[in-house]
């Protein structure tokens, strides 16, 4: 197959290229800083780089013609080019695929626009951060699509992924904030909190697209939306397990409840956007028809957070 992925550079992006290399694949990689790329994977054999803004795909026959099944990764994550990107040129995009014969296009949104039903979530609307607003209409914008090609929608939740060994893949949000927080376990151990959400690596969603890719998402609805996460946890029980890992033990003397946030607002500098405010006042942001690789009957790469945690260093190696 034929394959084009935008936003092969970053932390999914390269777990994605190279699950679909090790099944010999030809890829087409767009990417705005080819640089960003190690040179071993823009030499391979198979594998088309091309460098070029997002907005400037669809016009690019050479990002657009003879592809098989594209992957749309690339997107912005805030500023006032945020809805022109994330929305206008994957759709731009889309709409050009679709016209030269593509069959299939999985696109990336966030777990978050959508409620714990699969539903889309008005508030994700109403207070979302550009990002999640973007990702919102993207939703609406590649499913008025159905009509003309099998239109898959990849929700992943909290993502954990990256590693240091060479070829080195950047890490993903998840990963740096553990790496931040890790220094200062010794006062989080104090507390716990009310919460529950989903985490996957990105090495698993790279396994579930090459999986829907090869199948061409054979037996899911049309549209699909795939929520990406392994089972939910309790904000309670992570901490516990990631404090085991550091050699501490969970006291839990202060449990912080969501209008604690308000208050902390009202007497500190810290400062809430409506998203923030509305995550607080509903902790449970876990999504119970989450699938992982297991759902597929594929190998798992990351069960539990502690391992995704030894992966980057943190904690003693096993």
């Amino acid at each position: 197959m034929r394959i084009l992925i935008t936003g092969a550079s970053g932390c999914v992006g390269r777990y994605v290229t190279e699950a679909l290399m090790a099944s010999h694949h030809e890829l087409v990689l767009a990417v705005r800083d080819a640089a960003l790329l190690p040179e071993a994977l823009r030499q391979a054999e198979g594998v088309e780089v091309i460098e070029a803004d997002l907005r400037a795909l669809a016009g690019l026959p050479a990002a657009t013609e003879g592809i098989d099944a594209a992957v749309l990764l690339a997107t912005a994550w805030g500023g006032d080019d945020t809805r022109a990107v994330t929305v206008g040129a994957n759709v731009a995009l889309a709409d050009a695929l679709i016209a030269r014969g593509c069959r299939h296009i999985l696109y990336f949104a966030t777990a978050s626009v959508l409620d714990q039903s699969g539903a889309l979530l008005p508030a994700a609307a109403e207070f979302g951060s550009d990002y999640i607003k973007a990702k919102y209409a993207l939703v609406e914008e590649m499913e008025a699509r159905v009509a003309r090609a099998r239109i898959t929608g990849l929700f992943p939740t909290l993502v954990f992924g990256g590693r240091r060994e060479a070829p080195a893949i950047r890490f993903s949000h998840l990963a740096n904030l553990a790496r931040e927080v890790w220094p200062w376990l010794r006062l989080v151990r104090f507390f716990t909190a009310e919460g529950r959400f989903n985490v996957i690596h990105a090495a698993d969603i790279a396994t579930i697209v090459r999986h829907l890719v090869e199948t061409g998402g054979e037996g899911l609805q049309n549209p699909a939306r795939l929520v990406l996460g392994n089972p939910p946890v309790e904000v309670e029980e992570v901490l516990a397990e990631v404090l085991a890992l550091s050699g501490r033990r969970h006291w839990k003397l202060l449990k912080l409840k969501p209008g604690m946030m308000t208050t902390l607002e009202r007497i500190t500098p810290l400062t809430l956007s409506d998203w923030d405010r509305y995550c607080a006042r509903h902790p449970d942001q876990s999504h119970p028809r989450a699938v992982n690789p297991a759902d597929f009957g594929l190998p798992v790469h990351m069960e539990r957070l502690s391992e995704g945690l030894r992966s980057i260093g943190l904690g003693p190696a096993r």
